[in-house]
């Protein structure tokens, strides 16, 4: 299931999770949410993607991480759900309301 999850750090992934265990979750095809600033009084900023550990050799099957070091888990709103399944082949897309993403 494609959820994002905030760490205490306040970094937010979204990657495909499934559960480990009951201290640890693994996250497949992690990347990181960022705010993209303006780049003109026109335009709004955006939310991009940014790769996280894709040199690991866990990036596809799952990089596990330990429960008492994220803040929040949460599905994420439509838009980033489409847009990552972009990335990732899913082809899956689901109507959207209107964030924009860069």
């Amino acid at each position: 299931m494609i959820k994002l999850i905030t760490f205490k750090t306040q970094q937010t992934i979204i990657g495909d999770l499934t559960y480990k265990d009951k201290l640890c979750i693994t996250v497949s095809e992690p990347v990181q949410v960022i705010s993209v600033p303006p780049r003109s009084a026109s335009d709004p900023g955006g939310i991009g993607f940014v790769p996280y550990l894709e040199y690991s050799e866990e990036f596809k099957t799952g990089i596990t991480f330990h429960e008492e070091d994220i803040l929040t888990i949460n599905t994420p709103v439509v838009e980033l759900l489409n847009q990552y399944n972009k990335m990732f082949g899913s082809g899956i897309q689901i109507a959207s309301s209107g964030l924009k993403l860069v």
